[in-house]
């Protein structure tokens, strides 16, 4: 499996954590069923990320998604923008790869303007992030 692939599991994931609340192991292992190690790796990795993360990331994504109650942002996009972001601050994917991965899930699994949201929220995050380096 390549890392599109997993990073789309990755999502997925996250995105019933999102509408649930917690990760769901009988999801995960029917995602992961056929994965390579280096998939298990990286979905592990990144969910748990995420939960290790959670609330720093969700006041990244507030402070950028400008002119949207963090509430009301679509539940997709979130997912999107949770996975783009722990990239982004937590591990060394060049940030024009995440960034184009984040656009391409959101073409497949989210509102047909979400990718502009998310391309612009993800642009102020990295600006955020390099300055941090």
């Amino acid at each position: 499996m390549n890392r599109r692939g997993a990073r789309e599991i990755a999502f997925k994931l996250t995105y019933e954590m999102v509408m649930t609340g917690e990760y769901n192991a009988e999801t995960r292992d029917d995602l992961m069923s056929g994965a390579d190690a280096d998939a298990v790796d990286f979905v592990e990795s990144v969910t748990g990320g995420i939960t290790e993360h959670r609330d720093e990331l969700k006041a990244l994504i507030a402070k950028y998604a400008k002119g949207y109650e963090f509430d009301r942002i679509y539940r997709s996009d979130l997912a999107i923008l949770l996975v783009a972001c722990y990239e982004l601050k937590y591990t060394d994917t060049p940030a024009a790869v995440v960034v184009n991965e984040a656009v391409e899930i959101a073409k497949t699994y989210s509102d047909v303007k979400s990718h502009t949201f998310i391309n612009g929220v993800l642009a102020s995050i990295i600006r955020e992030v390099k300055s941090d380096e």
